[in-house]
């Protein structure tokens, strides 16, 4: 399947990993993937494909349409477009202000 790279999508993956209480490790784990590929994942060194999408969408209990609207684009879209966008980044921000942190010593 075709591979989603934005890093709104890879934040909301970690947002939402964090949420659940999982560590990258136990994740991995479930959804059977590495902890590498995870880490890579949210530090968006690697791409999001369909399927990664629905192993976590399965999981964790979240709604493909819901991880997918943070697999879009800013830059080149046209101005309508921008402002959901815009709330989607305005989201990621404030999940990230009322995530829990990982463990001291958890693998990133």
């Amino acid at each position: 399947m075709s591979d989603v790279k934005r890093p709104m999508i890879n934040d909301a993956l970690r947002l939402i990993r964090l949420y659940h209480g999982f560590s990258q490790a136990e994740l991995a784990e479930e959804i059977g993937l590495s902890q590498s590929m995870i880490s890579e994942i949210e530090r968006n060194a690697k791409p999001v494909s369909i399927e990664v999408l629905e192993r976590y969408s399965q999981k964790l209990g979240v709604r493909m349409s819901q991880l997918m609207f943070f697999a879009e684009e800013l830059e080149g879209e046209p101005v309508q477009k921008r402002g959901k966008l815009i709330v989607a980044n305005r989201v990621l921000k404030l999940l990230e202000s009322f995530s829990p942190r990982e463990p001291a010593g958890a693998a990133q």
